[in-house]
């Protein structure tokens, strides 16, 4: 048994060491030449995992935490307020950071190397005529720039935020560094986010059009929102679109709509990748249903949209909220906000269930 998939991303090696974990193989298609092309443009990307999501890793064998940087402490704050509205401060590992490239990298040596994976590189005409020669089971495409993407999941809902967010690692003198910070400035979210004592990772949402164009203001800004570093040397800002998007079918005969192809969500709260390892857990779990019972497994694509479709939409539009809500506030500059934020810090019980909402997700 073979399955296809489509697409050069970190998604396509987690679903990929998953299904030959099952001892399904797997057809891995690129449409080009190197597999690390698409790295080149994401050294400052980190991705930020909840507790939830590491546990599903490393039970696949995918990712070990102890490669994960842990974050122990979230504080929020609004402007330039030295006092934090909202915080969260756990003993509990619940939240991690890890570096894009370095997983890529090490979950690809992993893949390649297995005797059930197969990487074809072609270009995408000649992948159609092979899709046509060969009768896969399920066909899994996993980025938007996709010609199957293009003919059958057009349709979507989509927002374009107008903004960009800009990355960048902070080297710094060594510290203690476990606490991650976010400040909802009047450009846009700044996060400053720990992924080792010397290295903190900056992701900056902008939507000031102004700001977007200047990136040595940028740089200027984050100097100036920086409060606990003593910083040595600032890497090269990288920079990518910010929109939301998600798909309203998530298959089309045997085509799983999958990972970015599937949805994007605004970065502020680090949980776009989140949603994916979600969307794999459920997946694997339905296609080992279908192996204990003998089905084929195509007939999991219907009961994988009905299990995930309404949680990752309410999720998505969660974050939306968040953005506009924060957007706002920091615009109109609203007293009954601050004063209901700082009610909701002192309540153990709503930030326990924000928490659980960012760990796991919405669950019916």
């Amino acid at each position: 048994m073979t399955i296809c998939l489509i697409g050069k991303s970190l998604t396509t090696l987690v679903l990929s060491k998953i299904l030959i974990n099952k001892g399904i193989g797997v057809d891995l298609y690129y449409s080009n030449n190197k597999i690390t092309k698409n790295l080149s443009g994401l050294t400052s990307r980190t991705i930020g995992l909840s507790n939830h999501s590491i546990d599903f890793l490393e039970s696949e064998k995918i990712l070990n935490r102890k490669y994960c940087w842990n974050i122990k402490k979230i504080n929020l704050y609004k402007g330039e307020s030295l006092e934090s509205f909202l915080n969260f401060k756990s003993d509990n590992n619940k939240f991690y950071m890890t570096s894009y490239s370095k997983f890529y990298k090490n979950l690809e040596t992993k893949i390649k190397n297995n005797k059930l994976v197969k990487i074809i590189r072609k270009p995408q005409h000649k992948i159609i005529f092979d899709l046509k020669k060969r009768n896969y089971e399920i066909i899994i495409i996993t980025d938007q720039n996709n010609f199957l993407f293009k003919k059958y999941f057009s349709k979507k809902i989509t927002k374009d935020y107008n903004s960009k967010a800009f990355t960048a690692i902070l080297n710094h003198q060594n510290i203690k560094n476990n606490t991650a910070e976010q400040y909802f400035t009047k450009y846009g979210p700044l996060a400053f986010l720990p992924i080792s004592n010397r290295k903190t990772s900056i992701v900056f949402s902008v939507f000031d059009k102004d700001l977007i164009k200047d990136q040595q203001k940028i740089i200027k800004l984050i100097k100036q929102f920086n409060r606990f570093y003593k910083i040595k040397e600032i890497e090269t800002l990288q920079a990518f679109s910010i929109n939301l998007s998600l798909s309203r079918n998530y298959f089309y005969k045997n085509i799983l709509s999958f990972g970015d192809a599937l949805h994007k969500i605004h970065p502020l709260a680090g949980q776009g990748f989140n949603m994916t390892v979600r969307d794999a857990k459920i997946l694997s779990d339905l296609i080992n249903k279908n192996l204990e019972l003998g089905l084929n497994l195509n007939t999991v694509l219907e009961k994988f949209e009905k299990e995930r479709k309404n949680s990752n939409f309410i999720f998505a539009m969660g974050v939306d909220f968040l953005h506009e809500f924060f957007k706002l506030n920091n615009k109109y500059k609203m007293k009954t906000i601050d004063k209901f934020f700082k009610l909701m810090n002192k309540n153990i019980t709503i930030k326990q269930k924000i928490e659980n909402f960012a760990d796991k997700g919405f669950i019916f």
